[in-house]
């Protein structure tokens, strides 16, 4: 019972750390497929008093994407019978060409506002709508959201780290005589620590397989979660995810035993 109680101590604090790295890598695919998201959707408007090509588009905008021509045929249509052919036709000639550009990243409002300035530079432009105000919003919610992911990340593995170093002193304690009597037999730092490093690496593999687990039914639980406030489900690799939080929890027991064991006074006569 109390070495199951010991191996809990290490299992929990992993199982919080590893749950929130994965929470921060699945919070990051959210926010990018809603990004890219809102990139495909966000447009910019330019009038142009005369007609322009992709390529002077290109040569302004590095971020350029695609510009469509936006037809005035159906505006010209709904004004047919209110006013005569030649003047239609007049009035078709003099309006401007109305331009829906798009871009392949959501940009920052700083690089909006000299995307703006690149557009009013090229000849035949005379305004420009970036539509700021619902943009700025848009980017900082992402901001804050990717803030809020890493904060929350940062503050459980700090959280975890601790408990974790605080669970291996225990059990340095508890091998105390062993690992004194292998000193004075002249064992090697790895031989003394080689007994913490298993159960380390044992309970690394537990704790990596519960957080994997509960990933791998998370998708269907939250989906309709996600797409009630605007947000997709993203596909998770957990087979790769496995693979990071795996090493990311063995690297973590490994250099936690080495660190308590090397600052114990055990360890000091290898």
């Amino acid at each position: 019972m109390r070495s199951l109680k010991n191996h809990f101590g290490v299992i929990l604090p992993l199982f919080v750390l590893l749950f929130a790295i994965e929470f921060s890598i699945v919070a990051g695919k959210i926010l990018s497929d809603y990004e890219s998201s809102m990139s495909d959707e966000y447009n910019i408007i330019a009038v142009s008093q005369k007609e322009l090509s992709d390529e002077v588009f290109k040569s302004r905008i590095p971020s350029f994407k695609n510009a469509i021509l936006l037809d005035a045929k159906p505006v010209l249509d709904r004004l047919k019978g209110q006013m005569s052919d030649k003047n239609l036709k007049e009035l078709e000639n003099s309006l401007p060409k109305f331009y829906s550009i798009k871009l392949n990243i959501l940009p920052s409002p700083t690089f909006m506002a000299k995307i703006e300035r690149d557009l009013l530079g090229i000849e035949g432009i005379s305004k420009v709508e970036t539509f700021a105000k619902t943009h700025d919003k848009i980017y900082k919610m992402l901001v804050l959201f990717k803030a809020v992911a890493q904060g929350f990340t940062a503050l459980i593995a700090l959280m975890g780290i601790t408990l974790i170093f605080k669970q291996m002193r225990i059990w340095l304690y508890e091998h105390r005589r062993r690992i004194e009597v292998m000193s004075d037999l002249g064992a090697s730092f790895w031989l003394k620590a080689s007994r913490l490093y298993k159960l380390a690496i044992a309970d690394s593999i537990v704790a990596t397989a519960l957080v994997c687990a509960i990933y791998i039914f998370a998708p269907s639980l939250l989906s309709s979660v996600l797409f009630s406030v605007g947000f997709s489900m993203p596909n998770i690799n957990i087979v790769n995810d496995a693979v990071i939080l795996l090493v990311a929890s063995v690297s973590i027991s490994i250099i936690t035993v080495s660190v308590v064991m090397l600052r114990s006074k055990a360890s000091y006569d290898f």
